[in-house]
């Protein structure tokens, strides 16, 4: 039976509740009267079928404790996206509720955080990702039956800008930054520039990687070297989206690459530094002096992954699909292809304006009068 009576040496009769799964007692309870045994016990197993039942003894470790089980449970994951989620942890949400027991986090508590941070000047795009973190750790007690509800869900994600606009360079002004750049580095940034490879996946690239098919060369992306944050070294992982692609040679590069695969040894990189090694962002951007080259080519402030998005801008202008540009990005979905460069693929909106009636005026626009076209530049 699930519930026993037990008669304790005082005499007081009680009734002890156990509710059983897979074989075993996962928690039990003392009541007064067995009637409130019988209806706990029914809903414990309630909850048990519905899949919302919690151990309420677990619910009692700390924050930190849990985070810790949460990044350990990160390991598949590239060492950039777990140096990220180890130092918002470590620097700004444990000091804050990391003594706190998870059961007793209430969605306040969670604001409270959000607080400190906007107190602290910090970026909209870090509280946004400190907010999302905090939402991943409590979604992994859920998983793991130690809650039933995700607090952090019910805080609304800070407003305001989070990202840069994307930049892209046209054909022009992409020659003259390559041109401005040394010349061990110019390959680098024409190669980017003109695939829209991550700059992680350009270092990685090895000689073994060219493949030579029916239609010309190829270079097979199927890692990254990213640069740890910890130790500013590279940390060689899977690309981004963990999935491999094969990306076309440009012809600009054609000759480049034929003599870099017939002159280098196996495994050595097909961009490489200036010591044969692998580049990071730190030390490319200090060899080919960013910031000057930049500038003496017209395109300052221009950054190394505005190059992704100019070889977008590129490859739509090229009359390329957007299956194609998603595998040479290697963008995870089209979706995503079509949100950051959607606007670039279709003319649809030039062409409904440019369909619209002309309006008849019948008196000019005071400071209007000199557009082309008449009043308001509208044909009469």
């Amino acid at each position: 039976m699930s519930v026993t009576k037990r008669v304790l040496p005082s005499g007081t009769v009680t009734w002890r509740a156990k509710v059983f799964f897979e074989g075993r007692v996962i928690v039990q309870r003392s009541f007064s009267r067995r009637v409130d045994a019988k209806r706990w016990e029914a809903d414990q197993l309630a909850r048990l079928d519905a899949g919302s039942w919690i151990d309420p003894a677990r619910g009692r470790m700390t924050f930190a404790a849990l985070a810790e089980e949460w990044q350990a449970s990160r390991g598949h994951l590239a060492v950039r996206s777990q140096e990220t989620t180890r130092f918002l942890l470590d620097k700004y949400v444990i000091p804050e509720i990391g003594g706190f027991p998870i059961s007793g986090i209430s969605a306040a508590d969670v604001e409270r955080v959000m607080s400190a941070l906007t107190a602290r000047g910090l970026a909209t795009a870090t509280r946004r990702r400190a907010l999302s973190m905090i939402r991943l750790v409590f979604d992994y007690a859920i998983r793991d039956r130690r809650l039933s509800v995700n607090v952090a869900r019910m805080v609304s994600l800070p407003r305001g800008g989070t990202k840069r606009e994307p930049r892209w360079l046209r054909p022009e002004q992409l020659g003259r930054l390559v041109m401005a750049m040394p010349e061990l580095c110019r390959p680098v940034v024409l190669f980017l520039g003109l695939t829209g490879c991550r700059f992680s996946e350009m270092a990685a690239l090895r000689v073994d990687d060219v493949v030579q098919t029916p239609h010309g060369l190829d270079v097979r992306v199927h890692r990254a070297a990213t640069q740890s944050k910890r130790t500013s070294g590279a940390v060689f992982g899977p690309t981004k989206t963990h999935q491999t692609r094969t990306v076309p040679v440009p012809a600009a590069l054609d000759a480049y690459v034929r003599t870099r695969v017939a002159g280098s040894a196996p495994g050595s990189y097909l961009f490489p530094s200036p010591t044969g090694g692998v580049w990071t962002n730190t030390n490319f951007r200090a060899r080919s002096r960013w910031m000057d080259a930049t500038k003496a080519a017209g395109v300052e402030g221009t950054t190394i992954h505005d190059l992704r998005h100019t070889a977008a801008s590129l490859l739509i202008a090229a009359g390329a699909d957007v299956k194609a540009v998603q595998v040479i990005l290697g963008h995870s979905t089209a979706t995503m292809t079509m949100d950051l460069y959607g606007h670039l693929f279709s003319e649809a909106t030039w062409q409904a304006m440019e369909r619209l009636p002309a309006i008849p005026l019948l008196a000019a626009t005071p400071g209007m009068e000199s557009v082309p076209g008449g009043p308001l530049g509208i044909g009469m």
